[in-house]
């Protein structure tokens, strides 16, 4: 019963307020031709897209999460329900995360079926650049309650990468186009620091 009714929670979202945003994300990704080659790159020219292009969807898809409350009469309905506001939220996310990592998947298998030299590393490190800097909108969304500082916030660090670029240490997004793997880890836990911290401010501030 419980199940069926979280199923339900999710197809609505999914139908009436994240579609657009899945779309736009592969959208981006179709589009990338036109910006990036992807055959037969060696592998530090095969992490320029996955590093600086695949990880802005992470920002579209994960930033918005939040997005359906802004409006007083969806948050106010959401409320009444039975099932709490932040596990409709957090089932959001996970939607969010598992189409991150799926459509980060499908472009570097397109990639190696391109003959570029990709590997998991690569699929790990791109999918990790997204989740970070989809995380830093997440939260900003989250505590700020208007998912345009989210936006903002995740472009800013974003920006930062390419004007600061390595002095950014360990939160450096590009690490794997200088042959890098190391920072990923740290990118992920920021990213999980990020994710979790959102709702408990959330509550400790006592945001909608």
């Amino acid at each position: 019963m419980v199940s069926g009714c979280l199923a339900r929670i999710v197809y609505s979202d999914i139908k009436h307020n994240f579609l657009l945003h899945y779309l736009l994300a592969l959208g981006i990704l179709l589009a990338s031709p036109v910006f990036f080659s992807l055959s037969e790159l060696d592998s530090r020219l095969a992490a320029q897209p996955l590093e600086a292009y695949v990880p802005l969807i992470g920002i579209i898809l994960m930033t918005p999460v939040f997005l359906p409350e802004q409006n007083e009469s969806i948050y106010d309905v959401v409320c009444s329900k039975k099932i709490s506001h932040d596990i409709i939220c957090a089932l959001r996310l996970i939607c969010s995360v598992v189409i991150v990592l799926a459509m980060t998947g499908a472009f570097v298998l397109n990639m190696k079926y391109s003959s570029s030299q990709v590997n998991i590393r690569h699929y790990i490190g791109s999918a990790a650049s997204a989740l970070s800097l989809g995380a830093v909108g997440f939260v900003f969304a989250g505590v700020s309650r208007n998912v345009i500082i989210g936006y903002m916030a995740s472009i800013t660090y974003y920006i930062l990468n390419f004007a600061i670029g390595t002095k950014l240490g360990n939160l450096y997004l590009f690490s794997m186009m200088h042959g890098s793997f190391a920072e990923k880890k740290w990118i992920l836990l920021l990213a999980a620091i990020l994710t979790a911290s959102a709702f408990l401010l959330r509550k400790v501030i006592r945001i909608k």
